[in-house]
């Protein structure tokens, strides 16, 4: 009975320490959210933007979900807590193009935002179409001045 107690008490001492950045919704409180990721934005121009408040995500998410019928639903965003970090690639002459935010992290006085670009490589099949990649997450409100940071990930040979 004594090694069932003892048990008990160290899975939940290791419950609360696995969980102790977790917020009442679920969600790690120093992570990101993805909201949307794809390759077909209605943005076709390539940016990099913090929205900061509703009426600002209301108009880029109209521009961005233009082609989409019917439009894609407004996420949810506490802005009160999160801000949504948004970036697009601009229109691709055919498919292969991806972009991801990695992380979102203050550091030296600046938010720093993480993204990795990808391309087909060279000779590549790929989807012919019009593309315009996009990925949108919710972070953590900040008041820093962001700092975008591009990698470009090496294209691979399949």
């Amino acid at each position: 009975m004594q090694i069932v107690n003892v048990v008990s008490a160290i899975g939940a001492l290791l419950a609360l320490g696995l969980f102790a950045g977790v917020t009442a919704n679920g969600e790690d409180s120093k992570t990101i959210r993805t909201i949307a990721k794809g390759a077909f934005s209605g943005i076709q121009e390539p940016r990099q933007e913090v929205i900061t408040d509703r009426k600002n995500l209301e108009q880029f998410w109209s521009k961005h979900s233009r082609l989409t019928k019917p439009a894609a639903p407004l996420p949810e965003i506490d802005f009160a807590k999160q801000m949504v970090v948004a970036v697009t690639m601009g229109m691709k002459r055919t498919g292969g193009y991806s972009v991801e935010i990695m992380s979102v992290t203050p550091g030296d006085g600046k938010l720093r935002i993480t993204i990795k670009q990808g391309s087909p490589p060279p000779g590549a099949i790929t989807i012919q179409s019009l593309t315009a990649p996009f990925h949108f997450v919710a972070a953590p409100k900040s008041d820093l001045k962001p700092e975008f940071i591009v990698e470009t990930m090496p294209a691979s040979k399949k």
